[in-house]
């Protein structure tokens, strides 16, 4: 024989449908938000992480007042590492802002093109993608400095300038007034020497287990054979490592930001019920001496918090994992001078917004319902003082809060939403 308790159910959806659907708005956007973001970020930090193997991004780089000879060359390559010339020349622009440019990498920090091409003769020229948005420039446009008109034949990313610091002590990067391009080694070569800084990126020929002693050990084997200007091994590049940290701490952040919407929603829904068993102590009372038990009505008041959650966490997954994840890539690009990504599909962004919300809303509304329905049948028919205290007695100054909550939700958002959806 069915329940007759599920009969409820429509009514109570009669009755507060507002509530409910505010709720389920408020959670499917919520975690909608958090599961596209879920999804970029993974996707980005696996397409960061590839790019140091993809675009054999290098193990560090040093500047020297002048070009390396033959034979410093040799003596330096004696350490185990692998040198490359990636020089480059920094061309203050008509409007004031500074470019470095680089001849096209072959070997090292190899260049991720996102529109366009490399440049193919001497009046090419690409930049970062980053620094065109913000400056608005494009395909087709041309950037003059005093002595060079260059035209625009491509946007690209630079892996070794993800974050684009002028220099590694900056504290902020300025993607607007700085930018990184390449250019053909013909054009390149061409550069008056004045404006040469002459860099030199390493990798190790075989990867040390501990980098910063390997690090310490190549720093005074160089300054044996050369005047070094600037020394940045990778693990100490901005550049390089400002993007992934970033990317990182942002997901524990977004996290934690979903669980703690999660148990406030929670405990409204408890402190709902809490209002729901007051109102119905008579019936509590008649349905428990009728023979019904505890479990059976605890039951019954979790079904709908529980469905409710189970419902947004399934669509705001849908939209993560469509609209939503398209729009936080959108975010971080516009920050970053990111390489392109694959979408992971990730289980665990499902289990962080899906199954860890419904086990939260789980546990938070049986520990409260448990409580509530404790007292004996008589106390309920008797309608007795101990079922308005019973709640509060657990923690006056968290049920004050969470009413406050409650009215906040459901006389302030809960009108606002409602307008919306009837325009």
């Amino acid at each position: 024989m069915k329940n007759p308790l599920n009969k409820r159910f429509i009514r109570e959806l009669k009755e507060d449908w507002s509530k409910y659907l505010v709720i389920f708005l408020l959670m499917t956007g919520m975690i909608g938000l958090v599961s596209g973001f879920i999804v970029a970020d993974e996707s980005m930090i696996k397409a960061d992480n590839e790019s140091f193997e993809k675009y054999t991004i290098e193990d560090g780089h040093f500047n020297v007042d002048k070009k390396l000879n033959n034979q410093s060359l040799i003596n330096i390559s004696k350490a185990g590492v692998h040198l490359y010339d990636h020089s480059y020349v920094e061309e203050t622009l008509i409007n004031g802002n500074k470019l470095r440019i680089f001849a096209t990498p072959q070997s090292v920090n190899k260049v991720c093109v996102m529109k366009g091409r490399l440049p193919q003769n001497d009046k090419e020229i690409a930049i970062d993608r980053m620094y065109a948005v913000n400056n608005k420039l494009s395909i087709g446009d041309t950037i003059k400095s005093q002595n060079h008109s260059l035209k625009i034949c491509g946007l690209v990313a630079l892996p070794d300038y993800s974050a684009l610091f002028e220099n590694n002590s900056d504290t902020m990067f300025d993607a607007i007034k700085f930018g990184v391009a390449v250019v053909q080694p013909s054009l390149f070569n061409q550069w008056d020497t004045a404006h040469m800084t002459y860099n030199y990126s390493w990798l190790y020929a075989n990867k040390p287990k501990n980098e910063e002693k390997k690090s310490e050990s190549f720093l005074k084997l160089l300054n044996k054979e050369v005047h070094l200007e600037e020394y940045i091994p990778q693990y100490e590049n901005q550049t390089i490592h400002f993007t992934g940290d970033d990317m990182g701490s942002d997901g524990v952040m977004v996290r934690l930001l979903l669980y703690i919407m999660i148990v406030i929603i929670a405990f409204v829904f408890a402190v709902t019920m809490t209002n729901t068993i007051q109102k119905e102590a008579n019936v509590i009372g008649t349905l428990l001496a009728s023979g019904y038990t505890k479990k059976e009505l605890i039951s019954h008041y979790m079904t709908l918090p529980i469905i409710v959650t189970l419902m947004s966490a399934l669509i705001g997954n849908i939209l993560g994992y469509t609209y939503f994840r398209t729009t936080m890539a959108n975010l971080y690009y516009a920050s970053y001078s990111l390489t392109t990504y694959q979408t992971v599909w990730s289980a665990s962004a499902f289990i962080q917004t899906t199954v860890v919300p419904v086990i939260l809303m789980f546990i938070i509304n049986l520990f409260i319902l448990n409580r509530q329905l404790s007292l004996s049948p008589l106390k309920f028919l008797r309608r007795d003082r101990d079922i308005n205290s019973h709640m509060s007695c657990l923690c006056p100054h968290v049920f004050l809060l969470l009413h406050v909550l409650e009215h906040v939700l459901f006389f302030r958002i809960k009108p606002i939403i409602l307008s919306c959806l009837l325009d």
